[in-house]
């Protein structure tokens, strides 16, 4: 899944469940695999907020939310004033390093590339209707989790993924925790936890989960290969942070907002030797409603992942 929020083209009823969506929660905007064409790829936004959209020593010294920001921004054009001014704040952090990593300098590069392309959908649409033509999307079969509907972007990627020395993904299936325990080795949850997602051929994946009715977006990327993922955090000043160790012995950060009242978010974060761990905890539970989360709710789902295998 890639962020298209600037590009939704919507009616009445699309408005709504926009606005709806936005308000919901921050959710993951990771390159997710789509075997279907570039239209379809580019126009789904933030769905993971509602239907699903960190003993060992880390890698790197304990940072926060700051080192991982690309900054404020304001919402496109393209989005009507009405739903635009009702918005949540727009504030992206990298999920897959922090920012002094070749992997945030690319994602960043990445996303201001893709801030000034292809503003009007022409060459989107286009695209579309070719592969609707053809039956084939190119693109999407070489570039899989890039979103590449253009000669243009995919030469831009590749320009990015050599100047910050990165390998692209490749392959990618579907994972779910005993996938990952057969195919990769881990045994991600200590007890209940569950989910399910994709997983690159490099052992990058990403799962919509839940753990004792929290839900939750569990991602990994690896050192060494340029994945854009980002997340909506709103803003960043608006989170206490504070490090936990965990029960896998790995010490993560937290950061939490409850500046919302009952709207609780928290985002868990573990900058490993080989792999950028991210918990995005979503702020609605089973039923669809506020999960009212405690800060003691938080570390124990931190206690339930199995970093120290990531």
């Amino acid at each position: 899944m890639r962020d298209t929020s600037d590009k939704i083209r919507m009616d009445g009823t699309r408005k709504m469940e926009m606005r709806n969506m936005l308000m919901s929660a921050p959710a993951e905007v990771t390159q997710m695999p789509k075997k279907s064409t570039k239209k379809k790829a580019v126009t789904i936004l933030l769905v993971a907020a509602v239907v699903s959209a960190l003993g060992l020593s880390v890698y790197a010294a304990i940072r926060g939310l700051g080192d991982l920001s690309f900054g404020r921004s304001s919402w496109g054009p393209s989005i009507e004033e009405d739903i635009k001014n009702s918005m949540p704040p727009k504030e992206f952090i990298s999920l897959a390093g922090y920012a002094d990593s070749p992997e945030y300098k690319a994602t960043d590069e990445w996303l201001r590339f893709k801030s000034s392309y292809d503003t009007d959908w022409s060459i989107v649409d286009a695209y579309d209707k070719e592969c609707k033509r053809t039956k084939k999307d190119p693109f999407g079969d070489k570039y899989p989790g890039y979103a590449i509907y253009s000669q243009e972007m995919a030469d831009k990627l590749e320009e990015i993924a050599k100047k910050y020395n990165l390998k692209l993904h490749g392959g990618h299936s579907d994972c779910d925790e005993k996938i990952l325990k057969e195919k990769e080795g881990i045994d991600v949850f200590f007890s209940s936890a569950s989910g399910g997602g994709w997983i690159f051929d490099n052992g990058a994946f990403s799962m919509d989960s839940t753990f004792e009715g929290i839900h939750f977006q569990l991602s990994r990327t690896m050192r060494g290969y340029m994945d854009t993922s980002f997340l909506n955090i709103g803003n960043k000043q608006e989170y206490e942070e504070w490090t936990y160790k965990t029960k896998s012995g790995i010490t993560v950060t937290i950061a939490y907002n409850n500046k919302g009242g009952e709207f609780k978010k928290a985002i868990i974060t573990a900058n490993l030797e080989k792999s950028f761990v991210s918990v995005n905890v979503l702020p609605l539970n089973d039923d669809l409603e506020l999960n009212n989360l405690t800060k003691e709710d938080i570390q124990k789902l931190a206690d339930e992942i199995n970093f120290a295998a990531l």
